[in-house]
């Protein structure tokens, strides 16, 4: 390697190696903005009990619907949310937009389904999903530290593979990322439109399959509401799609998770020449608020989640065993989610409560994968997991 190159590449790691983010006052709005948004999904997340592994695994056996209503009840709020910003602050709506268009731009169909099929399958395999295993963790789900270390690991197995994937995966920009663009028809129709058909969805499943027929501990009477055990997913997930608001005014993004996982895994690459060439494809994750965000939000959300399992309040006689998967599952799990996630561009919140509530186009064939994935990976190898 020539003198230019060598200075060049130690120019990259020590620049990388500076403090993760600039602190300015904007950086730091956006860093306490996340800390207090994960604060509250981590609570809303442990509440609704769809972050037990066993309560994924039967929503897509159909055995509970607590998961779906909760994911449901995320997208509306979500999509009341963009649709007030639609109104009051339409420039941040849309420099957001062009945010999560240029994540996801570069993925055609083909990507994001099978992108999204291969995490579906790793949510059963692993009973989770990116953003909900640091709440397994902080509510100490059994082997939840495996289905991290396998999120970990398809980071870097993504990463490397990353350069193959995108020459003949990811080749082309698509010029029209959102359902209103495609279909012409104005934002502001569209929101309220699809917000009523999911709240209908909602509705009729709730009334079939109350939620607290589904709680195999019940709430102990006259608690009050954040000693409460368990809250209607319903609640959980109408709070969590709130946080839409501060996400978008403040961060200038939408939620997600799944990139976390790379800037943590950017700060683990040696600083060898050889390794960090393998590994280049994550030095785009390793500096600035835009990934650290994330990393802030989900290291908020343990804590939430530990506070809240910790107010919970049971009958003497009930004693709160969140039992996991097996080790094994737990792992492999956690690689299939992160490596689907990557190549679809995003996850169950990047795609499902973030992209459906943008009315992004690739988020409607991402996420009906996701769970078809999850639900063919139940019915055909459920007896084995």
């Amino acid at each position: 390697m020539s003198d230019n190159n060598n200075a060049s590449f130690e120019h990259k790691r020590k620049r990388k190696s500076s403090l993760p983010f600039n602190m300015t006052v904007s950086g730091v709005v956006k860093i306490v903005t996340s800390s207090a948004m994960g604060l509250w999904f981590g609570i809303a997340m442990e509440k609704s009990r769809v972050f037990e592994p066993f309560n994924i695994r039967d929503q897509m056996s159909f055995d509970k619907f607590i998961m779906v209503k909760m994911f449901l009840s995320a997208v509306v709020a979500g999509q009341i949310a963009i649709l007030a910003l639609s109104y009051l602050a339409p420039k941040s709506l849309r420099q957001t937009r062009q945010v999560f268009a240029g994540c996801v731009n570069r993925r055609g169909m083909i990507d994001v389904a099978i992108g999204g099929t291969l995490l579906g399958a790793g949510m059963t395999v692993a009973g989770a999903c990116p953003g909900m295993v640091v709440i397994q963790s902080a509510s100490f789900v059994e082997n939840s530290t495996y289905t991290l270390a396998g999120l970990f690991l398809g980071g870097y197995v993504y990463a490397v593979l990353h350069s193959t994937i995108e020459k003949y995966f990811h080749k082309k920009i698509f010029p029209n990322n959102f359902l209103d663009q495609i279909l012409d028809v104005p934002l502001k129709m569209l929101l309220p439109i699809s917000a009523i058909m999911f709240a209908a969805i909602i509705a009729v499943v709730e009334y079939f399959f109350p939620w607290k027929s589904e709680l195999p501990i019940p709430n102990v009477e006259g608690t009050t509401f954040m000693s409460q055990h368990a809250w209607s997913p319903i609640v959980s997930g109408a709070i969590i799609g709130a946080l839409q608001l501060p996400a978008i005014l403040l961060v200038g993004d939408t939620l997600g998770s799944s990139s976390s996982y790379m800037t943590v895994c950017s700060q683990m690459v040696p600083s060898s020449e050889t390794v960090y060439s393998i590994f280049s494809h994550l030095d785009m994750f390793k500096s600035g608020v835009e990934n650290w965000w994330q990393v802030v939000y989900l290291m908020s959300a343990a804590v939430g989640a530990f506070m809240s399992s910790q107010l919970g309040v049971v009958d003497i006689n009930d004693a709160i065993v969140v039992h996991g998967v097996s080790p094994v599952a737990a792992f492999v799990g956690g690689i299939m989610m992160m490596l689907g996630a990557r190549i679809a561009g995003g996850c169950t919140s990047g795609h499902g409560l973030s992209g459906m509530g943008l009315l992004a186009a690739r988020s409607f064939v991402a996420v009906p994968m996701m769970f078809a994935g999850a639900m063919g990976t139940s019915f055909l190898f459920g007896q084995w997991l």
